[in-house]
């Protein structure tokens, strides 16, 4: 039985990795067919079946972003403590994200989302990195103190709160991202027939979601042209660095088993 610093088992867990990557590539490059094959609607002409909007986040309910405040469609907050040591790192302590539905609007009409399982690529309009206090060590070396409104934003929370306080010896982290209302938006996904809608379909009555059958379902806050630019820049180097580290690991295992030392 090997070792875990058996070269073999690195080459196991190289392979593991590089045929995930080809994998997500693999997914972003159909999602870039879907994109590039799908013609662009607007709400008032769009009907039952895989679309792609392009307009403007409108909220259907009023919300706010949890630690920025800003009014938003949608908001996820990723938390986490620093690790220390040889294989230390970031560690996850809680990812939390809006589920409310919300409208894309352009100067046609506005199409009700509902982001339920949506891939939703959006950069990160916030960070904060620090400690709960400024006072470090007995109270006297001093230490970087989180942003007061991610103290105001654990002073609401009281689970966040308590998370926060868990790991109140390590480093934390807290990022947020959100789509302002009235930012771009961009949704390829399935228009499907509101529960309870009339039986003659209009932009009114259907909803964006995952279909049954098709499950591309597609949110960014940015055009058509950067989702593009985006997926195929991260598409290159996912294709060519699963093959090459697929590649090279693969061979290796394929040597050590055929009598290789």
């Amino acid at each position: 039985m090997a070792s875990k610093d058996d070269p073999c088992c690195a080459a196991v867990i190289g392979l593991a990795v590089g045929l995930g990557l080809l994998y997500s590539g693999i997914q972003r490059y159909l999602l870039l067919q879907k994109i590039n094959n799908t013609p662009t609607s607007k709400v008032r002409s769009a009907a039952v079946g895989l679309v792609e909007l392009s307009g403007k986040a409108l909220c259907k309910e009023p919300q706010s972003s949890p630690i920025s405040g800003a009014k938003c469609i949608y908001w996820k907050i990723h938390e986490e403590y620093y690790q220390p040591g040889k294989h230390g790192g970031w560690r996850t302590t809680s990812s939390n994200f809006s589920h409310k539905d919300f409208y894309l609007e352009d100067d046609t009409g506005k199409m009700l989302v509902d982001p339920k399982d949506a891939t939703i690529e959006i950069p990160s309009d916030f960070t904060s990195t620090g400690h709960l206090s400024s006072k470090g060590l007995l109270g006297i070396v001093p230490q970087r103190q989180l942003d007061p409104k991610v103290l105001a934003y654990l002073e609401g929370n009281p689970d966040a709160k308590g998370r926060a306080y868990r790991w109140s010896g390590y480093e934390l982290r807290f990022t947020e991202w959100f789509i302002a209302e009235g930012d771009p938006l961009y949704v390829l996904g399935n228009a499907e027939p509101q529960e309870g809608a009339s039986s003659a379909i209009g932009f009114e009555n259907l909803v964006v979601r995952q279909g049954k059958y098709d499950k591309v379902f597609y949110i960014s806050d940015s055009g058509e042209r950067k989702v593009v630019d985006s997926i195929r820049g991260s598409l290159y180097w996912q294709l060519g660095i699963g093959f090459v580290l697929a590649a090279i690991c693969g061979y290796y295992i394929i040597y050590r088993m055929t009598g290789g030392t």
